[in-house]
């Protein structure tokens, strides 16, 4: 079975820097463009340039399958299309110095998609309409397993409040549900 391969840099980090780390991803990549990908035993995503993109066969792959890792996703948040909404996937994007959050845990739409159905084939566990004043909002985030579709308005507040929680803001949610939040956007 044929798979592909991307060579990586990690640019931003100067302890990875000099070295090229192969691993396997699910889309096409081309030399130059940016991903995410997990590094070191904590698998914390990181910014890397595609360097190299090889197309063979298993058996000929660069490196040991069982020791490769999965390229996350391409750099930066993406735009899908469902149903005819447009809808903004809020992964990839730098929320501090050294991190980013991964693809496929929020996604804002400024109107639901008329089959909702669909939205599992991007991770979509749940859709929330309530306001981004309640705080039972953010703790229906933390304890959804999958992604969250955000709708409308209050949707886009919601995401700014939480990218604000990421960043170290203070908000008034509880201990538990900032700890859950911190976790589940990371």
């Amino acid at each position: 079975m044929k798979r592909t391969f991307a060579a990586l840099r990690f640019t931003e980090d100067e302890n990875l820097a000099g070295r090229v780390y192969w691993y396997l991803t699910e889309f096409s990549l081309s030399l130059g463009e940016r991903v995410l990908a997990p590094v070191g035993s904590h698998d914390r995503l990181q910014a890397a340039r595609v360097e190299k993109v090889l197309i063979c066969e298993e058996k000929d792959a660069p490196y040991d399958l069982a020791l490769l890792k999965r390229v996350a996703a391409k750099y930066g948040a993406r735009k899908l299309t469902l149903d005819g909404a447009e809808m903004l996937e809020f992964g990839g994007v730098r929320y501090d110095e050294k991190r980013y959050t991964p693809f496929g845990k929020l996604l804002l739409v400024k109107q639901c998609p008329k089959e909702r159905t669909e939205l599992s084939a991007y991770g979509v566990t749940k859709t929330l309409f309530l306001s981004a004043d309640d705080p039972a909002l953010y703790g229906e985030i933390a304890h959804t397993t999958g992604g969250v579709l955000l709708v409308g308005e209050e949707g886009e507040k919601a995401f700014r409040r939480l990218y604000a929680l990421l960043r170290g803001a203070e908000t008034e949610l509880d201990g538990e549900t900032k700890g859950l939040l911190s976790e589940k956007l990371r």
